[in-house]
């Protein structure tokens, strides 16, 4: 079993922390972990799609979609990734940074459907095959918040048009709050194999400070019925900088959460973007820890993971060691989308529904993210895509570069070259002292084919995706970006 020891800290103007490596078997001191911190705390790109969605285009809408389905339909054997997004929430959340609706109406739910599954078949025509779908992933917004009946309506509108493959990862993100064991039954029933619980802390005053109250003891025993029920594939979000956490708070839920042990914990960084997301103005900007705090808390819950036996997928994912991921990413087979990190990634994914997110023959391509002007496309008979943009080479090749060093923490300079016919130093040529910079702190080492990850570095990988992402060149983007730590 791995682990990635980093040292209990105390906060006294500095981060009092020590760190080990496992490679080179290095140690950073206080200061230069401090120093570090300093030198990349910035906003920039989760990268969770490269390119960045801020750079895709608006003159790509429904002919450049169209083109690039039919391009799709060229590839009959080859599986499919859906992702279904149910925008409608019972009451937004303040911290929440998805594109969701309160609309409640049972009624405005079943319309929603019924025009998603016009888009589904617009998409289905082109495809000209009923094509195989290795993930299907329901996200919003709370698609649990659908009733039994549209849960039932929306897999079917799928199921008819799609072969859901037998062992596809059928994913569904719940809200303990509102989900009962009747919808668990019939989650189970209809396929789903693998559940997302939106926990984000189990503090009742901190929920109450970002507008969400979640009783802890229905969120536990919801949990343990699901695993009595068989799931195996369920994960839990934990949230870290939200309003009135503090240290220790926080490794109270972290504690929690290792004694119910999920199998997978996603450890977001909040992002308090009040300009853009004005929802977020309900939080109070005095509550918020410092980012000295904010930087222990990731810390010291990143430590307790570690410590617990789980592993570490990118920078703020953990797995246990039995998880498929852990497997994956230990054969070099991990990959990741929109949906998140998965071992059933194809080339192709559609998105339906609002603001969802489709990459098709190397191409991108988001819906309209208001409900009524979706709609009305959608009625209309064409896509409603509003925005995307259609990859060149070097956005390929970089795209994978980038892939593969978020989910297996290393830059495979022979794969690279012998898959994309290039020259790595040449091609990479301006990057080379970023990379020697990140030798000098710490963060890589340089092999004799590849460029790996130290324990340290994988703290600030996106600071290192960076460095080869094109667009952030000389480019004035007005986009406010989480920050990477």
């Amino acid at each position: 079993m791995e682990f990635f020891p980093i040292l209990p800290l105390k906060m006294s103007g500095q981060l009092s922390r020590q760190c080990t490596h496992s490679k080179g078997d290095e140690v950073a001191d206080n200061s230069n972990l401090d120093k570090l911190l300093k030198k990349y705390d910035r906003p920039g790109p989760r990268y969770t799609s490269y390119p960045m969605v801020p750079v895709w285009k608006s003159d790509f809408g429904h002919e450049e979609y169209v083109r690039a389905l039919e391009n799709s339909s060229k590839k009959p054997d080859e599986p499919l990734s859906i992702y279904l997004h149910i925008p409608f929430c019972r009451q937004r959340c303040w911290f929440c940074g998805c594109n969701t609706t309160t609309l409640k109406k049972e009624g405005t739910h079943n319309s929603y459907l019924d025009i998603v599954d016009k888009e589904l078949n617009l998409a289905a025509d082109l495809l000209s095959k009923r094509r195989r779908v290795s993930q299907f992933h329901w996200g919003g917004g709370t698609p649990s918040c659908l009733s039994n009946e549209n849960t039932v309506k929306a897999f079917e509108i799928f199921s008819r048009k799609f072969k859901i493959a037998d062992n596809a990862e059928v994913s569904i993100e719940l809200d303990p709050r509102i989900t009962d064991e009747e919808r668990i039954q019939l989650l189970k029933s209809l396929g789903f194999n693998r559940l997302s619980f939106g926990v984000q802390d189990f503090n009742a005053d901190i929920q109450t400070a970002i507008g969400r109250n979640q009783d802890e003891k229905k969120t536990v025993e919801l949990y343990r019925y699901c695993r009595d029920e068989g799931f195996q594939g369920i994960n839990f979000d934990l949230i870290y900088g939200l309003p009135k956490q503090t240290l220790g708070l926080f490794k109270d839920t972290v504690r929690k959460t290792i004694d119910l042990g999920p199998d997978r914990i996603a450890l977001y960084n909040f992002a308090y973007l009040p300009d853009s997301k004005p929802h977020q103005r309900l939080i109070r900007s005095e509550d918020l820890p410092s980012p000295s705090e904010k930087i222990e808390l990731f810390l010291t819950a990143r430590e307790m993971f570690l410590e617990s036996g789980y592993k570490l997928i990118g920078m703020d994912h953990f797995v246990l060691p039995e998880d498929e991921l852990a497997i994956a990413q230990s054969e070099g087979r991990l990959r990741r989308n929109f949906m998140g990190y998965t071992v059933k990634a194809s080339e192709d994914w559609l998105g339906f529904g609002m603001s969802s997110i489709s990459y098709v023959d190397n191409s991108f391509a988001q819906n309209l993210s208001t409900l009524d002007l979706y709609q009305k496309k959608i009625e209309e008979g064409s896509f409603a895509v509003y925005r995307g943009m259609r990859l060149s080479e070097d956005d390929i090749i970089r795209q994978y570069l980038i892939a593969d060093l978020m989910c297996n923490f290393k830059i495979d300079i022979t794969e690279l070259e012998n898959k994309f016919k290039i020259t790595f130093n040449k091609y990479f040529g301006d990057t080379l002292e970023a990379l020697k910079i990140f030798q000098d702190d710490g963060l890589l080492i340089e092999e004799a084919d590849a460029y790996t990850l130290t324990d340290m570095g994988k703290i600030f990988i996106r600071n290192i995706a960076m460095a080869f992402d094109s667009y952030l060149k000389g480019n004035d983007l007005k986009v406010q970006f989480s920050r990477t730590v």
